[in-house]
């Protein structure tokens, strides 16, 4: 005879429903587990191949980002060692014997100096700008890569138009010069040069221009009245003497440096020769004395460096150009948060 078990006892049939119904729920937890992977298998191989070619076009992109990095560096070394030789060129101009400002006060036009002072800013600012784009290089940011090729196109805007001017310049130098020599040396050469401080720097600028172009007077040769002789004929420097001050006939600036300066200037009027006579084709040279007027090396002087600032100022800007075409280009690939956003995508896809 069989035992009856007492279910409310035991609770064996109670336990056997629940059993099945979990069972089935793992069953049908599994299904669904591989449908999802099966699914998710899918869209990643459907994936896979654009995610590739998109790592492949990254990698390329990467590697000519990494070459433009590296030949900004040397062209920023390059452009540095530029700048600074603008500025030492623009510094000596200013401040060497027969300065621009000097030949301005000549010429009685301001273009030279002027394009003296964009040689000096702009060669100041590229080389200031070139140590600033070493450090934006380095970090690779985008704002100061822009920040740096706007102000390489503003400086080449500069050079352009100091090149601009110094090509006017030289066109236009002849015009009035000579008339200008003659009133410069007449009425303000060593007049009033303690209180006129225009008749001073005209003063300083007749000496710088005799002394460095070997000259004496306005133009002419030996025998003419508007070379040496026109010191002693014209200027209010020797007629507004008193009589008995004779002597010198010519400034200082006028002498030979390796020959005595009494000779040249006729102080003892004892040599036989220009400048105490004269001028007269039988009247002896002098060889302590510059005998030939400045206008003919002024004119060969200012060409010639009018025409090494427009070189200056149009060769500077072909490298700017460089500059800034990679510049502009880093700006635009260069993008840190490319990187981050990948992680990102990766740890997703990790998770899932």
């Amino acid at each position: 005879m069989k035992r009856k078990y007492d279910v409310r006892k035991h609770g064996i049939a109670l336990h056997k429903v629940p059993l099945k119904k979990s069972l089935s729920n793992s069953a049908d937890n599994s299904i669904n587990h591989h449908k999802k992977q099966r699914l998710y298998m899918d869209s990643s191989t459907h994936r896979a191949i654009p995610r590739k070619r998109n790592r492949r076009n990254n990698s390329n992109s990467d590697r000519c980002v990494n070459q433009l990095v590296g030949l900004l560096h040397c062209y920023n070394v390059f452009l540095l060692i530029l700048g600074a030789g603008v500025l030492g060129l623009g510094i000596w101009m200013l401040v060497k014997d027969y300065s621009t400002r000097e030949i301005a006060a000549i010429v009685d036009s301001r273009l030279f100096e002027y394009v003296t002072y964009a040689l000096v800013a702009g060669g100041g600012t590229v080389a200031i700008l070139a140590f600033c784009g070493c450090c934006g290089t380095m970090r690779q940011d985008k704002y100061v890569l822009g920040f740096y090729g706007t102000v390489l196109f503003m400086v080449l805007g500069v050079l352009v138009g100091g090149s601009v001017i110094g090509i006017i310049f030289r066109t236009k130098i002849t015009e009035g010069m000579k008339r200008r020599f003659e009133d410069t040396l007449e009425y303000n050469y060593n007049v009033d040069i303690i209180k006129n401080s225009e008749n001073r720097l005209l003063t300083d600028a007749w000496d710088a221009m005799q002394r460095t172009l070997e000259c004496c007077g306005p133009h002419g040769n030996i025998t003419s009245r508007y070379s040496w002789a026109f010191y002693k004929g014209r200027t209010a420097w020797y007629l507004k003497r008193p009589s008995q001050k004779m002597f010198p006939f010519v400034p200082e600036s006028c002498c030979h440096p390796g020959w005595p300066s009494h000779d040249c200037q006729g102080i003892n009027s004892e040599y036989d020769g220009v400048p105490v006579k004269g001028p007269d084709p039988s009247v002896h040279g002098n060889p302590a004395l510059y005998t030939n007027g400045c206008y003919d090396k002024a004119i060969q002087y200012l060409e010639k460096h009018s025409l090494y600032i427009a070189i200056v100022a149009g060769a500077v800007p072909v490298f700017l150009i460089a500059g800034i075409v990679i510049s502009f280009y880093l700006c635009a690939n260069v993008n840190p948060e490319d990187e981050d956003d990948d992680d990102d995508d990766d740890g997703q896809e990790a998770e899932v």
